[in-house]
C-alpha cells in the first residue's frame, strides 16, 4: 500500500510540474522561442518543483544532501535529453504540432523519471 501512496503523491507532484511546464512551453513557444529552447527552460522551472516537493513529501524517508541532488539532476537530465529528442523527432520528422508532440513527450518521460528516482535517487 505504501508504494501505491508514494505513486499517487509523485503523480500529484508530477500533475504539477507538467503544468507549469506546459504554461512556460506554451507561452514561450506563443512569443516566438523556438520551441526547443522553449522545452529545455519550460522542463527546467519544472524541475525546481519537482525536487522541492519530492524530497519533502514523496520520497520522505531518504537523506538529503548533495548526493541526493546529484543523482536527482542526472536523472533529469536523462529525462529531459529524452523527452527534447522525442519532441524534436515528432515535430521535424512527423511534421507534428509543437504543442502536441510536447505533451506526448511529456508522457513518455513521466514513467522513466519515476522509476529511476524511486531506484536511484530517493533510495
Amino acid at each position: 500500500m505504501g508504494n501505491f501512496i508514494q505513486f499517487i503523491k509523485f503523480s500529484i507532484v508530477g500533475a504539477s510540474n507538467t503544468i507549469l511546464t506546459l504554461l512556460a512551453y506554451s507561452l514561450l513557444v506563443y512569443f516566438g522561442v523556438y520551441y526547443v529552447a522553449a522545452n529545455i527552460i519550460g522542463y527546467s522551472i519544472g524541475v525546481l518543483n519537482s525536487y522541492f516537493w519530492n524530497s519533502r513529501w514523496v520520497f520522505t524517508q531518504t537523506a538529503s544532501g548533495k548526493s541526493t541532488v546529484y543523482k536527482f539532476v542526472c536523472v533529469n537530465l536523462i529525462v529531459l535529453c529524452l523527452t527534447t529528442g522525442i519532441l524534436f523527432a515528432l515535430v521535424t520528422f512527423m511534421n507534428g504540432n509543437e504543442y502536441l508532440s510536447q505533451i506526448a513527450a511529456t508522457v513518455v518521460g513521466l514513467g522513466i523519471n519515476y522509476v529511476l528516482n524511486k531506484i536511484w535517487t530517493f533510495k
